[in-house]
């Protein structure tokens, strides 16, 4: 068990495959942890790095600040993906205006000095006053009196739904990496690297005895693409889910029972919203 904690906490570094950051195979996607500073874990004196934890971008858009981390010396690189995925998502919806809001706003235009035409706005107006009063009459008991006034007077009052800027997504971003191993030592460090995502993705139990009932939140992540000349970079990232799938047709193992295949797959979700600025300043 020492030898697991050592692997996942120390200050070395875990790549796949194992000649990674050669000629052939010089590109590669690298993985920073950064654990909290209220971490129980005992991460030995040189485990960490001088460089700070979480993000560097000088346009954060978080509004609360986070507790403190530190980031640790050792890293994991892993092979370049296929593809990389960049998704935005801007969200909007339909708002529902009334006459009187819209006349309301012409009013204030016309306040103001702005042209705006009024043309029409009186019977609107005046239509949805009366269905006003009728939803009232509706909500006394009186079943019906709007649906009665709308086919005596042969015309339905229908609010103009207009489209409303609401918000943006963080970014979310997913990988998976097959890893088939060459010899044992690349079956090991594919172990360890599977580990340790898996260990620093969960929160831990404060107090010596671990049954508290405070959580310490999981490890943070920063994603760099190497090289990044063209590409977009990945802010602070937490690692929202891991999975393992061992075997590919079916489960095959070498005779040191090391699987013959793993796929991991790891899911992570910016903490920070991303903007015109970080997009033309600082790359993202």
């Amino acid at each position: 068990m020492a030898e697991r904690t050592r692997l996942i906490n120390g200050s070395s570094n875990l790549k796949y495959p194992s000649d990674l950051g050669s000629a052939k195979s010089n590109y590669y996607v690298l993985f920073e942890i950064n654990v909290q500073e209220k971490s129980q874990i005992e991460f030995g004196s040189t485990a960490y790095s001088t460089t700070p934890g979480g993000s560097s971008s000088e346009s954060s858009t978080v509004a609360v600040p986070r507790a403190p981390t530190r980031r640790l010396a050792g890293t994991i690189a892993l092979y370049m993906p296929a593809s990389l995925e960049l998704t935005h998502k801007a969200n909007y919806a339909e708002a529902e205006i009334g006459a009187i809001a819209a006349g309301s706003l012409g009013a204030l235009k016309m306040i103001t000095g702005e042209g705006f035409s009024t043309a029409g706005i009186g019977d609107a107006i005046k239509n949805e006053a009366a269905r006003g009063v009728f939803g009232a009459l509706e909500q006394a008991g009186v079943t019906g009196a709007k649906a009665a006034s709308e086919i005596q007077r042969g015309v339905v009052t229908n609010n103009r739904a207009e489209m409303k800027f609401e918000g943006i997504d963080r970014r979310a971003f997913s990988y998976t990496f097959k890893m088939l191993p060459k010899d044992p030592a690349e079956a090991q460090a594919i172990e360890n690297i599977v580990r340790t995502f898996r260990y620093h993705s969960m929160p831990e139990i404060s107090g010596a005895s671990g049954a508290g009932r405070t959580m310490i939140i999981p490890s943070t992540f920063n994603i760099t693409y190497k090289p990044d000349i063209h590409l977009h970079k990945v802010g602070e990232c937490v690692l929202e889910t891991v999975s393992v799938k061992y075997g590919g047709e079916r489960p095959q193992f070498f005779r040191d029972h090391q699987p013959v295949e793993t796929e991991l797959t790891l899911q992570f979700k910016e903490l920070d919203l991303v903007t015109k600025r970080k997009i033309i300043n600082d790359g993202f």
